[in-house]
């Protein structure tokens, strides 16, 4: 006996959900990757943020304690030239 067109569709219909949920499982694993990824990512950029950050206070510090230097060095020739 032929199969009725109904059958058919049934058999199309379950075929086409198991696919879908076949996909909606592999996406769901692609969106945990991802999210690691941008969780990393994020760690990444802070860390970078935290190193610029003490680059640059560094770099001021550097300045602040070479205008100190140069101070001093002023202050210790005017006092040999008084001597």
């Amino acid at each position: 006996m032929a199969r009725q067109p109904e059958d058919l569709v049934i058999r199309i219909s379950r075929d086409i959900q198991t696919t879908l949920a076949d996909h909606a499982k592999r996406f769901d694993r692609i969106d945990q990757r991802f999210e690691g990824l941008e969780q990393r990512l994020d760690e990444i950029n802070e860390g970078m943020i935290a190193a610029l950050g003490l680059a640059s206070h560094a770099h001021v510090r550097d300045d602040s304690m070479k205008k100190d230097i140069s101070d001093l060095k002023k202050r210790v020739k005017r006092l040999e030239a008084k001597v």
